[in-house]
């Protein structure tokens, strides 16, 4: 599959439609995205600073609420709400479940990497994903750029580098220790292996079995939240998962922002 394909059997008269619509979803996902990292440092100074996996299960359950209650009720009211057949459920668990298994270790890597870290510095870092992300589409979606695809991905890594390298050397000692820079090096990893695992299973559900993007989103989230509670209660603690103390107010803007660039990003 080439870079920029459209899926399915999209029409010359539908592309020009379909390739708008990709193009407003994308400019929405960078804009909500670029806010996600504020919100959640927010949640995380106030009082979810000792239990970032924690917060992050949370806010995967919470997200992942928010779409099944939309998508039930907007199935209701379509006459579209069914009882799905055990070979569906299979499908759907063997084509979205590993999606959302990565997605949830992605953003509890990231939150954490988030709680060690000022923002400035966490955004630099993560800017490495690119390269992950042509990489792991490369393995898992067999997707080859093109020779100027190839060298607008170079340069942007490269770019990407510098300006990271050059963050790094003005964090004064003792600020942010080596492992906080590893640990927010390691989930732009995590980030490219979820975006080409989308490419794939939104491929295979949404274009190929009709499936909703809001059912779509809201089956990935929830896998997402059953891989990140069990990772919060064995690094964290159960205290710490049961006690987590998340105000009101900033963690669901937090939860509506990652809500929102799930549905965009999909």
């Amino acid at each position: 599959m080439a870079y920029g394909a459209i899926p399915g059997d999209a029409s010359a008269a539908e592309a020009p439609q379909q390739r708008c619509k990709v193009a407003v979803a994308i400019l929405l996902c960078l804009l909500t995205i670029s806010v996600v990292p504020l919100a959640n440092k927010a949640v995380l100074k106030r009082g979810a600073n000792g239990a970032p996996l924690a917060m992050t299960a949370c806010q995967l359950l919470g997200a992942a609420l928010l779409f099944g209650l939309y998508y039930v009720l907007h199935s209701a009211a379509t006459g579209a709400l069914s009882r799905p057949t055990r070979a569906e459920l299979r499908r759907k668990a063997k084509n979205i479940g590993p999606l959302g298994v990565a997605f949830g270790l992605k953003l509890g890597v990231t939150n954490v990497g988030l709680s060690l870290v000022s923002v400035e510095l966490h955004v630099l870092l993560m800017a490495t994903d690119i390269f992950w992300t042509a990489l792991f589409a490369r393995l898992i979606n067999r997707e080859v750029p093109s020779p100027a695809g190839a060298l607008a991905l170079a340069g942007c890594f490269i770019g990407s580098c510098l300006v990271s390298t050059n963050a790094i050397d003005a964090v004064e000692p003792g600020d942010a220790p080596l492992y906080a820079i590893a640990l927010n090096l390691i989930g732009p990893a995590f980030q490219g292996i979820v975006v080409a695992l989308l490419r794939k299973s939104a491929t295979r559900e949404i274009d190929a079995e009709n499936t909703s993007y809001a059912e779509f989103t809201f089956l990935k989230l929830c896998f997402s939240a059953l891989a990140a509670f069990p990772v919060a209660l064995v690094c964290e603690g159960a205290a710490a998962v049961a006690t987590v103390h998340l105000e009101t107010a900033r963690f669901a803007m937090s939860t509506l922002l990652v809500s929102g660039v799930q549905l965009s990003f999909t």
